[in-house]
Protein backbone atom coordinates (compact mmCIF):
# COMPACT_ATOMS: atom_id res chain seq x y z
CA UNK A 1 0.00 0.00 0.00
CA UNK A 2 1.57 3.27 -1.09
CA UNK A 3 0.35 6.82 0.75
CA UNK A 4 -0.25 9.70 -0.81
CA UNK A 5 0.56 13.31 0.41
CA UNK A 6 -1.47 15.15 3.38
CA UNK A 7 -5.14 16.10 2.80
CA UNK A 8 -6.19 19.20 4.99
CA UNK A 9 -9.57 20.17 4.61
CA UNK A 10 -11.14 23.24 6.23
CA UNK A 11 -14.72 23.17 7.12
CA UNK A 12 -17.12 25.00 9.66
CA UNK A 13 -13.79 26.23 10.95
CA UNK A 14 -12.61 22.95 12.11
CA UNK A 15 -8.99 21.27 10.55
CA UNK A 16 -9.68 17.93 9.31
CA UNK A 17 -6.80 15.60 7.95
CA UNK A 18 -6.98 12.50 6.24
CA UNK A 19 -4.47 10.39 4.19
CA UNK A 20 -5.28 8.52 0.77
CA UNK A 21 -3.31 5.65 -0.31
CA UNK A 22 -3.12 4.07 -3.75
CA UNK A 23 -2.64 0.15 -4.03
CA UNK A 24 0.19 -1.13 -5.67
CA UNK A 25 0.43 -5.02 -6.95
CA UNK A 26 4.30 -6.49 -6.47
CA UNK A 27 5.34 -8.93 -8.27
CA UNK A 28 6.70 -12.02 -6.14
CA UNK A 29 10.07 -11.67 -4.80
CA UNK A 30 13.51 -13.47 -6.96
CA UNK A 31 13.87 -16.11 -5.23
CA UNK A 32 17.14 -18.05 -6.12
CA UNK A 33 17.28 -21.21 -7.82
CA UNK A 34 16.77 -24.72 -5.94
CA UNK A 35 15.87 -28.02 -6.16
CA UNK A 36 16.13 -31.30 -4.20
CA UNK A 37 17.45 -33.06 -7.20
CA UNK A 38 19.77 -30.63 -8.34
CA UNK A 39 23.15 -32.78 -9.23
CA UNK A 40 21.10 -35.85 -10.63
CA UNK A 41 23.45 -35.86 -13.76
CA UNK A 42 26.74 -35.98 -11.51
CA UNK A 43 25.19 -39.06 -9.47
CA UNK A 44 23.78 -40.93 -12.78
CA UNK A 45 26.31 -44.03 -13.20
CA UNK A 46 27.36 -44.85 -16.49
CA UNK A 47 25.62 -47.74 -17.85
CA UNK A 48 27.30 -51.14 -17.64
CA UNK A 49 26.34 -51.94 -21.11
CA UNK A 50 25.70 -48.77 -23.27
CA UNK A 51 25.86 -50.61 -26.61
CA UNK A 52 23.25 -52.88 -25.42
CA UNK A 53 20.45 -49.82 -24.87
CA UNK A 54 17.84 -49.22 -27.48
CA UNK A 55 15.48 -46.50 -27.22
CA UNK A 56 11.97 -47.25 -27.79
CA UNK A 57 8.73 -45.06 -27.89
CA UNK A 58 7.35 -46.97 -25.35
CA UNK A 59 9.73 -46.16 -22.38
CA UNK A 60 9.83 -42.45 -23.48
CA UNK A 61 9.60 -40.53 -20.25
CA UNK A 62 11.09 -37.05 -22.13
CA UNK A 63 12.73 -35.63 -24.70
CA UNK A 64 14.50 -31.93 -25.14
CA UNK A 65 15.91 -30.92 -28.01
CA UNK A 66 17.73 -27.94 -28.40
CA UNK A 67 17.74 -24.53 -30.56
CA UNK A 68 20.16 -21.86 -30.96
CA UNK A 69 22.05 -20.07 -33.68
CA UNK A 70 24.96 -22.23 -33.28
CA UNK A 71 23.31 -25.73 -32.95
CA UNK A 72 19.78 -25.25 -34.60
CA UNK A 73 18.77 -29.08 -34.32
CA UNK A 74 20.84 -30.10 -31.16
CA UNK A 75 20.09 -32.31 -28.58
CA UNK A 76 20.09 -32.53 -25.02
CA UNK A 77 18.58 -35.02 -22.86
CA UNK A 78 16.51 -37.81 -23.08
CA UNK A 79 14.43 -40.17 -19.99
CA UNK A 80 13.66 -43.56 -20.27
CA UNK A 81 12.20 -46.34 -17.93
CA UNK A 82 13.58 -47.75 -16.30
CA UNK A 83 15.71 -45.06 -14.78
CA UNK A 84 17.95 -44.47 -17.95
CA UNK A 85 19.24 -40.94 -19.37
CA UNK A 86 21.13 -40.52 -22.27
CA UNK A 87 22.37 -36.72 -22.10
CA UNK A 88 23.74 -34.16 -24.89
CA UNK A 89 27.31 -36.01 -25.59
CA UNK A 90 25.11 -39.83 -25.82
CA UNK A 91 26.11 -41.15 -22.95
CA UNK A 92 23.61 -43.32 -21.04
CA UNK A 93 23.56 -43.29 -17.37
CA UNK A 94 21.44 -44.99 -15.05
CA UNK A 95 19.94 -42.77 -12.25
CA UNK A 96 18.76 -43.12 -8.82
CA UNK A 97 14.81 -43.83 -8.14
CA UNK A 98 14.58 -41.12 -6.32
CA UNK A 99 16.14 -38.51 -9.18
CA UNK A 100 14.54 -40.37 -12.51
CA UNK A 101 10.55 -40.01 -10.77
CA UNK A 102 11.82 -36.54 -9.26
CA UNK A 103 12.52 -35.65 -13.01
CA UNK A 104 9.40 -37.34 -14.15
CA UNK A 105 7.33 -35.86 -11.96
CA UNK A 106 8.28 -32.21 -12.96
CA UNK A 107 7.75 -33.46 -16.82
CA UNK A 108 4.63 -34.61 -16.29
CA UNK A 109 3.32 -31.38 -14.08
CA UNK A 110 4.14 -29.02 -17.27
CA UNK A 111 1.70 -31.35 -19.51
CA UNK A 112 -1.64 -28.75 -17.56
CA UNK A 113 0.25 -25.72 -18.04
CA UNK A 114 -1.21 -22.96 -20.22
CA UNK A 115 -0.68 -22.58 -23.89
CA UNK A 116 1.52 -19.36 -24.59
CA UNK A 117 -0.01 -19.00 -28.19
CA UNK A 118 3.72 -18.47 -30.03
CA UNK A 119 6.04 -20.94 -31.67
CA UNK A 120 6.16 -24.43 -30.33
CA UNK A 121 4.05 -23.03 -27.08
CA UNK A 122 7.29 -21.10 -25.99
CA UNK A 123 7.49 -19.07 -22.71
CA UNK A 124 10.12 -16.11 -23.67
CA UNK A 125 12.51 -14.77 -20.53
CA UNK A 126 13.25 -11.77 -20.56
CA UNK A 127 16.62 -11.20 -21.72
CA UNK A 128 18.38 -8.08 -22.86
CA UNK A 129 20.14 -9.93 -25.88
CA UNK A 130 18.15 -11.31 -28.44
CA UNK A 131 18.64 -15.03 -30.68
CA UNK A 132 18.39 -16.76 -27.06
CA UNK A 133 18.61 -20.64 -27.41
CA UNK A 134 15.42 -22.70 -27.30
CA UNK A 135 15.21 -25.70 -25.55
CA UNK A 136 12.08 -27.64 -25.90
CA UNK A 137 10.51 -30.13 -24.02
CA UNK A 138 8.47 -33.10 -25.43
CA UNK A 139 6.39 -35.63 -22.73
CA UNK A 140 4.46 -37.90 -24.25
CA UNK A 141 0.73 -38.13 -23.06
CA UNK A 142 -2.37 -40.40 -22.02
CA UNK A 143 -2.93 -40.65 -25.93
CA UNK A 144 0.59 -41.44 -26.83
CA UNK A 145 1.13 -37.72 -28.79
CA UNK A 146 3.77 -35.71 -27.68
CA UNK A 147 3.04 -32.65 -25.55
CA UNK A 148 5.53 -29.60 -26.81
CA UNK A 149 6.40 -26.77 -24.03
CA UNK A 150 9.56 -24.85 -24.84
CA UNK A 151 11.47 -22.06 -22.74
CA UNK A 152 13.63 -19.53 -24.69
CA UNK A 153 16.64 -17.58 -22.80
CA UNK A 154 16.27 -19.75 -19.64
CA UNK A 155 18.02 -18.51 -16.92
CA UNK A 156 18.68 -19.54 -13.09
CA UNK A 157 18.85 -15.89 -12.39
CA UNK A 158 15.73 -14.67 -14.30
CA UNK A 159 12.49 -15.40 -14.48
CA UNK A 160 10.76 -12.65 -15.68
CA UNK A 161 8.44 -13.29 -18.62
CA UNK A 162 8.96 -10.79 -22.03
CA UNK A 163 4.81 -11.05 -22.18
CA UNK A 164 2.41 -12.37 -19.91
CA UNK A 165 0.96 -16.04 -20.63
CA UNK A 166 -2.45 -15.58 -19.13
CA UNK A 167 -1.94 -15.05 -15.55
CA UNK A 168 1.84 -15.75 -15.38
CA UNK A 169 4.43 -13.03 -15.35
CA UNK A 170 7.47 -14.64 -14.17
CA UNK A 171 8.54 -18.22 -16.04
CA UNK A 172 6.31 -20.89 -13.55
CA UNK A 173 7.78 -22.82 -10.83
CA UNK A 174 7.68 -26.12 -12.67
CA UNK A 175 9.77 -24.43 -15.80
CA UNK A 176 11.93 -22.98 -13.63
CA UNK A 177 12.95 -25.84 -11.73
CA UNK A 178 12.40 -28.75 -14.47
CA UNK A 179 14.95 -26.51 -17.07
CA UNK A 180 17.83 -25.84 -14.74
CA UNK A 181 17.62 -29.58 -14.03
CA UNK A 182 17.74 -30.38 -17.82
CA UNK A 183 20.53 -27.94 -18.13
CA UNK A 184 23.03 -30.29 -16.31
CA UNK A 185 22.66 -32.44 -19.32
CA UNK A 186 25.06 -30.10 -21.09
CA UNK A 187 27.72 -30.69 -18.22
CA UNK A 188 31.06 -31.72 -20.00
CA UNK A 189 29.47 -31.29 -23.78
CA UNK A 190 31.99 -31.20 -26.16
CA UNK A 191 30.47 -30.26 -30.21
CA UNK A 192 31.80 -32.74 -32.34
CA UNK A 193 32.54 -35.62 -30.00
CA UNK A 194 29.01 -36.64 -29.75
CA UNK A 195 27.44 -40.32 -29.90
CA UNK A 196 25.79 -39.19 -33.25
CA UNK A 197 23.97 -42.59 -34.26
CA UNK A 198 22.65 -43.08 -30.25
CA UNK A 199 21.57 -39.35 -30.32
CA UNK A 200 20.07 -39.49 -34.24
CA UNK A 201 18.14 -42.72 -32.87
CA UNK A 202 16.91 -40.89 -29.82
CA UNK A 203 15.85 -37.92 -31.58
CA UNK A 204 13.70 -39.98 -34.33
CA UNK A 205 11.76 -40.80 -31.30
CA UNK A 206 10.67 -37.04 -30.70
CA UNK A 207 9.00 -36.71 -33.98
CA UNK A 208 5.20 -37.00 -34.03
CA UNK A 209 3.90 -39.98 -35.76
Amino acid sequence: MKCGALLSLLASNTLFSTTFCTQTHFQPAQMSWHSEFAGWHSRAQPHTSPDSFSPTRDNLVLGVVRSAPAQPNGFTLALFSPDIAVDAMGRVSVLSADDFAGLNVLARGTINLPDTGSFRNTWRVKQTRTSQPIERLLVPTSDSALREVSVQGYDKEKRDLSAPVTEYTQLPDTLWELFGLIAESREGYERGQEDVKLIGRVKELLVEE
